[in-house]
């Protein structure tokens, strides 16, 4: 796990290049403390340079130093993630002829591409986001240089780009693009109404004016002066489902769920699981323990709030399966000393993550360089409140949507009326916006809480209020049942732009790698083919996965109370942190901060002081507010 930065240009020098490349490189630096490259790769037509920062997980040895180069082909790549199947891939290329100078992953994607060019990524089996520069073959005159940019298929590694026509600069963070002092600190209207409506940005937009992220299951290939993107996967159609599942449905997903863990547990440091004691966590514990590759080292944060501690759970499941278990306590206190820290991390500012933050601390105290974490079972399996609210969402929209839009208006108007709670809010909008309902139950602030809350002006730059993709997943899903369509929004924007962005930032803030077996392509695919009722069960939460894995789990943990790894902010910032939000809303900064209103921060501190709107509205402000201050962003 690194972080990458380069930049290829037909407009600047390549001496201008390298100092903004290796600006760019340094700031990354807390993603790979373990080695750094710069490379001046072509000096002109266009000029070329590739930065690294590496975290060494295979291969320690000096052999995998990046930027890496292919002398039989001359192409370069510098490259973050891990990719699992690099052993199979490269028996494979051996056969045809290949030859390999290193143990490395990274070698194993030059040498793919020198087979199979861009299409290399589909046959990747990984978390990965990478550049590759082909230089073409100037003997023969027989192909352009090219630049390729790849992201993964769920999008669990970053990757930013910035282009203006003439150079292509490309990063893991957005704060590396800033630090080449290319791309301008100015705020994106469009990328801040997403912030405030969903928590965070959602994909491809971002805060930064003119920076994209390349959207999961994509490439970018620039040649001749233009870029084109190009999609190489995408879930399975709805013409894929099966109309009822296969006997053998449970060991097809243990299977594949097995096989997802064994990959993952490959590395040459120290790895560990985040175990809480849901379903999620137990599960990787107990088939990593299956693996046999050697203990099993687990670890969880402890509460003294009971209401959020989840340790006698994580300690049964440990116990279960024979784990060595460590625990970090986390108070009240300890919290706000590292708040500066942990909101410092956010390389673009979420509602949630700090929960990320602390638990890859305890990681790296431990000594562990790679962790495992249950992340995306929610979003796979369906198993939390919010997954439930979605589908009765969907299935309310379905029902409305019969209705004239004039009668919709008129009982939205009269909900409102009588009401002036969240839930009155969603309720409303899901009468107004039947076509929608999943971004709805997600938004944490409506149309009408954003436009009291932004300058109209900045408003008006906006091209409008949704990233063009959610149109387009829109579009595909409309074939799907009701909980295949609620898991596939999930996983297409709350798991990508939140939770899996969340963990990469506050995993690498303590260049500790996470990887997330539940949300392993195949697997996917495979799921994707059976109905969505097989999802829900009256007689155990999340069936295809505690069924699959029967007899592996505790009961106490599969039939636990849902609870969630949340911190118990709705308790600290009603007490000790509570000062410190007050004073970022209502202090004098925030209200000269175009194009917030200080008027519209003081009502949505006095709604949540009212109890009329939860703790994460008000935490959401003060995250964007540092981090706008915290790197200098202009209007």
């Amino acid at each position: 796990m690194c972080g990458i930065a380069g930049m290829v240009s037909t407009e600047l020098a390549v001496e201008s290049m390298v100092p903004k490349t290796r600006a760019m490189t340094d700031v990354q630096r807390h993603r790979g403390p373990d080695d750094s490259g710069l490379e001046e790769i072509c000096r002109a037509d266009p000029a070329v340079v590739f930065g690294h920062r590496r975290l060494a997980i295979i291969d320690l040895t000096a052999a995998g130093h990046q930027p890496m180069h292919d002398p039989a082909t001359g192409s370069w790549i510098t490259f973050n993630g891990e990719i699992y199947n690099y052993r199979q891939l490269r028996r494979e290329l051996e056969l045809g002829g290949q030859c390999f100078s290193t143990q490395c992953d990274t070698e194993v994607i030059l040498k793919a591409y020198a087979r199979w060019g861009s299409d290399c990524v589909s046959r990747l089996r990984g978390i990965f986001a990478f550049a590759i520069w082909d230089p073409g073959d100037a003997r023969t005159n027989s192909g352009l240089p090219r630049l390729l940019l790849a992201r993964d298929h769920l999008g669990v590694k970053p990757l930013y780009y910035w282009w203006d026509g003439r150079t292509l600069i490309f990063a893991s963070e957005v704060r590396a693009l800033l630090a080449s002092n290319i791309v301008e600190r100015r705020l994106d209207a469009a990328g801040l109404q997403s912030y405030l409506a969903y928590g965070s940005v959602q994909d491809p937009l971002t805060l930064i004016r003119g920076v994209s992220s390349l959207l999961p299951g994509y490439s970018l290939m620039w040649r001749d002066g233009e870029i084109r993107h190009k999609r190489y996967w995408r879930l399975p159609g709805p013409e894929q489902v099966s109309e009822e599942a296969p006997a053998d449905l449970h060991d097809q997903i243990r299977v594949r769920l097995s096989e997802a863990v064994r990959m993952q547990l490959i590395a040459d440091v120290p790895i560990g699981i985040f175990l809480s004691g849901g379903i999620d966590s137990t599960a990787i514990a107990a088939l990593a323990k299956d693996a046999d590759t050697g203990p099993v080292k687990t670890l969880s944060i402890v509460f003294d709030d009971p209401s959020y501690d989840e340790s006698c759970f994580a300690r049964i499941a440990s116990q279960h399966i024979g784990t060595s278990h460590q625990e970090l306590r986390l108070t009240e206190q300890r919290l706000l000393q590292a708040i500066p820290q942990a909101l410092a991390a956010f390389d673009q500012p979420s509602v949630d993550g700090l929960n990320s933050y602390f638990v890859s601390r305890l990681a790296r105290d431990a000594g562990l360089t790679v962790a495992l974490s249950g992340l995306g079972g929610d979003e796979v399996f369906g198993g939390y409140d919010g997954h439930r609210k979605a589908i009765l969402a969907e299935r309310w929209g379905k029902r409305v949507g019969v209705f004239p839009a004039g009668i919709r208006s008129h009982l939205s108007r009269l909900v409102r009326s009588l009401a002036n709670t969240e839930r009155s809010r969603k309720a409303a909008d899901l009468l107004e916006h039947s076509e929608s309902p999943y971004l709805l139950v997600r938004r944490i602030f409506s149309d009408t809480q954003i436009g009291d809350i932004l300058d109209p002006e900045f408003e008006q730059g906006s091209a409008g209020r949704e990233p063009e993709t959610f149109a387009t997943i829109a579009a595909e899903l409309a074939g799907y049942d009701i909980v295949s369509r609620v898991s596939a929004w999930e996983i297409q924007t709350y798991l990508v732009s939140t939770l899996l962005r969340d963990a990469d930032q506050m995993s690498m803030a303590h260049a500790l790698e996470v990887r997330v077996p539940l949300i392993d392509h195949q697997l996917i695919e495979y799921l994707f083919t059976i109905p969505g009722k097989r999802r829900l069960s009256r007689r155990c939460p999340k069936p295809l996965l505690t069924e699959s894995l029967d007899g592996a789990l505790p009961p106490d943990c599969v039939y636990r109370k849902k609870q969630g790894f949340v911190l118990p902010f709705s308790t600290w910032l009603r007490r000790g942190v509570r000062p410190l939000i007050r004073d970022s809303l209502l202090g004098s900064s925030a209200g000269a901060m175009f194009p917030l209103r200080k008027a519209g921060l003081a009502r949505i501190w006095n709604q949540f002081e009212g109890g009329r709107i939860s703790w994460s509205r008000v935490w959401c402000l003060h995250v964007l507010l540092c981090w706008l201050k915290e790197h200098g962003i202009m209007a």
